[in-house]
Order: C-alpha cells, then structure tokens, then sequence
C-alpha cells in the first residue's frame, strides 16, 4: 500500500487542483501539464543528470549495490505539436554508470541509455472550477545494454492522467499514472512476470520574477513530489525534486536538485539543461 505521507499528499494536491493552467515544459521536474504545447510549435532540449547511490536500472535487488553513481550525459529530447490537442514527445539520453556491488566488484560502463516515444491528448479544457485534463501514453524502448547495468532491456509501458489548475499566478499539477515494467530477470529468487506500479507526481510552479516575455528575463520555482508504489521487485520509490526556471526569448534553462525519501530513489541528484521553443513555420522557412 502507499504511505500515509504519500496519500495525504495526493489529498492536497486535489485541494490544490481545485484557477487557467499554461501549456510548459515543466523541467527540471517529471511532471506533465495537462495541456499541449501551442499548436504548430516545437520544442528541442538538451540537459544533464546525476544520482548518487540510487539503485538503476530497475529490478536491481537492493541488497546487491553498495554504492552507485549514474551520470546522464547528453539527454536529448524533441517536443512537435502537430494540433492544438496532440503533443508528440521523443527523448534519447548518453549513460555513465560506475558502481561497486556488496560482494566487491566494481564496474564502470558508458553508452547510450533508453530511447522514449510519448503521445500526450489535451482533452478538458481548464474552467472555473474544472481543472484542464489530459493523458499522456508511451513506451520505452530496449535499447540500453543490460549487460552494463545501463538499462533492462526491456519494453515499458506507461499510462498518465494529467490534470492542471492555475491559482492566480501559481499553478498545481498532479499525474497519476500505471507503468508496466519488462522484468530483465535480475531477481534470482523470482524472475517472472512484469512489474505493475502506480505512478503519481504532484508539483506547484510559482509564479515569475521579472517577466515571461521574449525581450526580457523572467525567473521562476518549480516543486514536485513523485514516486511509484506497488512493485514486486523493489522497484518503488518516493522522492522530492525542485529548482528554478530562466527564461529569455525562446530560451529556457533550468536547474534542479533531487532528494530521495524512501526506496530505489537516489541519496540525492542535481540536473540542468536548456530547451528552445519554436513556431514550425520559422523551420520550414529555412528551406524556402
């Protein structure tokens, strides 16, 4: 069952949810708006991450890590609106992975990690007191070799709803979610099976200091509490994950620092990055 903590989040975050909420990329965090980016627009980023003695990948029992370093280096990733409700998303991302396990070993790997492919639907429009509404859908695929600890290689599925609410200049958004995981059989007592997990996401975003304009610098916070609960193979976790925002033009950069609470998560992390955002009819005019 999900902690008692972890319910009464999801309890304030429905009060929280409970004025209209913008379609953004909400990195450094996980979670997702409801909303799709503006129709006919695109978005391209390009970040980094670091864990410190989380237990990646997956189904890794939590006996066998003594202490594990993952650096995520380069992530990429492409965001398309094709129209106002659709959002395309794909990201692909470079691994470091440097352990030592319980029995002694040591091991370091680099390659390419997982590459992922996510649908997001704009279904409910944000009114007065109706939060706007979305999923979101895909998969990962197994391109990551297991063999190096960089990846399962195997194909996950996720599922989310998506629900946002804007308050004045704040803004709520709370993700609940299935995932099903490929089990790669790194459990030796029990390797059959997939692992079914309830996903959630709860995050807030302040509002800006400065302006979100395109000729001048705009600053802002982001918040969530995220984790998965449910899994047969320790693959649960529960952790908090914040940092700022700074936007000029069509750029945005951003910084975050993790925290883990309980489980798979990491000790704690730090991540940054930039994206860019586009309307298409700017790229198709450079082939003109």
């Amino acid at each position: 069952m999900m902690p008692r903590s972890n319910v009464g989040l999801l309890v304030a975050a429905g009060l929280v949810l409970a004025t209209a909420a913008h379609a953004e990329w909400l990195a450094p965090l996980v979670t997702e708006t409801a909303e799709t980016i503006p129709s006919a627009s695109a978005q391209v980023g390009i970040g980094f991450a670091y864990d410190n003695d989380g237990r990646y990948p997956g189904f890794t029992p939590p006996d066998e890590i003594k202490w594990q370093n993952l650096t995520t280096a380069p992530a990429l990733a492409f965001r398309i609106a094709p129209s106002s409700w659709v959002e395309i998303q794909a990201s692909y991302e470079f691994l470091n992975n440097d352990e030592n396990t319980v029995s002694g070993g040591k091991q370091s790997h680099f390659g390419g990690g997982d590459a992922r492919l996510f649908t997001k639907i704009f279904a409910v429009s944000e009114r007065t007191w109706v939060p706007a509404m979305g999923v979101r859908f895909g998969t990962k695929l197994p391109n990551a070799d297991a063999k190096d600890r960089l990846g399962t290689d195997e194909t996950d599925f996720f599922i989310q709803l998506l629900g946002s609410k804007r308050f004045g200049d704040w803004a709520g958004h709370l993700n609940l979610g299935i995932a099903l995981l490929g089990n790669p059989g790194f459990y030796s007592a029990d390797s059959s099976g997939q692992d079914d997990l309830f996903t959630y996401s709860i995050a807030t975003t302040s509002p800006y200091l400065g302006a979100h304009a395109a000729d001048r610098w705009g600053v802002r916070g982001l918040l969530e509490f995220a984790g998965a609960t449910g899994s047969r193979f320790d693959n649960d976790y529960n952790l908090v994950r914040g940092g700022p925002q700074i936007t000029f033009g069509g750029w945005t950069m951003f910084l975050g620092v993790t925290g883990g609470i309980d489980g798979a998560a990491p000790t704690y992390g730090f991540s940054g990055g930039a994206f860019y955002s586009f309307e298409l009819e700017r790229l198709a005019a450079l082939f003109e």
